[in-house]
């Protein structure tokens, strides 16, 4: 009896596949799991960037959202590999996981560089904060400015009000009236501690510092770009 009834199954699945069609049979099978699949897909997108924590620092925070979406985009291509039938689909995955994975890689390595303590002390490395659109903010106003003694006179007593912050200078060059501090968080201007590469408002700031040296300066930002406007020997 048990024989017979295993049989009668068999034959009736048999019966269901021919009914079917062994092409709509193959073709719901991949298709099983998809919906859940997709699903997975769109809620990590989501809640990704929702999720991500921004450094403000405009190249760090490029670099971090970049990779996040890159790693979206390999799952999402990945995802399509696993349940998508369609050949030119699976080809642009296939691509897509090849050329994201390539620039996560080159992120990850800038990312690594960045971390190390010269990096920013680089001559060529402009500082933070000094993009095009920092620099045409800066210049709006530049007209208005009959000279530059006025300006700085100006600035000295907005100096009063900004935080002062330790650190150790690490390199200075009177000449291109730069200063690389090795310094503590920085709150007016929203930056981590790190070592940096600055400007200094006024040349005269930078006699008689040198490497080593255990300073307080305040900095902010004069005319686009942040740059040291006081500082003195630390006791």
């Amino acid at each position: 009896m048990k024989l017979l009834t295993t049989t009668l199954t068999a034959v009736g699945a048999l019966l269901a596949i021919a009914a079917i069609g062994p092409d709509r049979l193959a073709q719901a099978q991949p298709a099983k799991g998809a919906p859940a699949a997709y699903e997975r897909v769109r809620e990590v997108m989501d809640e990704r960037f929702k999720d991500m924590k921004l450094v403000g620092d405009p190249d760090k925070d490029f670099a971090a959202l970049l990779i996040a979406h890159h790693e979206d985009l390999i799952f999402l291509a990945r995802t399509q590999l696993e349940h998508g039938a369609d050949e030119q689909l699976r080809r642009v995955a296939q691509k897509i996981i090849d050329e994201q994975q390539k620039q996560i890689n080159e992120l990850k390595e800038w990312q690594v560089r960045n971390r190390q303590a010269d990096y920013r002390a680089k001559a060529d490395q402009p500082p933070h904060g000094s993009g095009p659109l920092d620099q045409k903010g800066a210049s709006a106003p530049a007209p208005q400015v009959q000279a530059a003694a006025p300006a700085q006179a100006a600035a000295q007593p907005a100096a009063a009000n900004l935080p002062t912050v330790s650190g150790t200078v690490e390199k200075v060059d009177t000449g291109a009236g730069k200063i690389t501090i090795d310094h503590g968080p920085i709150p007016n201007l929203d930056m981590d501690a790190m070592t940096m590469v600055f400007r200094v408002q006024d040349p005269v700031l930078l006699q008689g510092v040198k490497a080593g040296d255990k300073v307080q300066f305040q900095a902010d930002r004069v005319n686009g770009q942040i740059s040291v406007v006081r500082i003195q020997k630390g006791k």
